[in-house]
C-alpha cells in the first residue's frame, strides 16, 4: 500500500488525545486522593450528583452522568452495598426506582467534593477566571456533541 504524501498529524497534535490523557490523569489523581473515602471517582460523581438532585431515578442519574443505564445500575449496587445510597420505589411510576443518599453517603459526598475542589484549584490554578470559564464552556459543548455513555 502506498504511503500518503499528505502531511501527517502527530498524536500530540490531536486535541481529542490530549483531552483523553488529561481525563485519565485527573481520574488517577482523584482516585488516589479519594482512597480513604472508599469510593472511586465514578462513584463519587454519583454521590455528588445526589447532593444536587432530590431523589432522582436511576435512569435520570445515568443520563446526567453520561453513562449507560446498566453501568449506573452496577454503580448504585456498589454504593448501596456500602451503605451510601438507598433505593426506593417511585410512588408515581412502578417501573422507576428513586435513589437517595444515606447519612453516610452524604458525608462521603461532602468529603469527596472538598477533595475534588482542591484538585480543581491545584490543577487549574494557573488559569485566569476567564480561561476557566472558557474551558468549562468549550468542554460542555464537546460533551454535548458526544453520544451518551460514549457509545456510537
Amino acid at each position: 500500500m502506498p504511503v500518503s504524501s499528505s502531511p501527517s498529524v502527530g498524536l500530540d497534535d490531536l486535541l481529542a488525545v490530549r483531552i483523553g490523557i488529561a481525563g485519565r490523569l485527573l481520574r488517577v489523581l482523584a482516585d488516589a486522593e479519594l482512597a480513604d473515602t472508599g469510593v472511586a471517582a465514578p462513584g463519587l460523581g454519583v454521590l455528588m450528583r445526589l447532593l444536587e438532585l432530590d431523589a432522582p431515578t436511576q435512569t435520570e442519574l445515568a443520563r446526567r452522568q453520561r453513562v449507560e443505564p446498566p453501568s449506573m445500575c452496577r454503580m448504585i449496587d456498589r454504593l448501596e452495598r456500602n451503605g451510601l445510597v438507598a433505593r426506593a420505589a417511585d410512588p408515581d411510576d412502578r417501573r422507576a426506582t428513586r435513589i437517595r443518599l444515606t447519612r453516610a453517603g452524604r458525608e462521603v459526598a461532602e468529603r469527596g467534593a472538598a477533595v475534588v475542589a482542591d484538585i480543581d484549584t491545584r490543577v487549574l490554578g494557573d488559569l485566569s477566571a476567564d480561561e476557566r470559564r472558557l474551558l468549562t464552556d468549550l468542554l460542555a459543548r464537546l460533551i454535548d456533541r458526544l453520544p451518551p455513555g460514549g457509545g456510537a
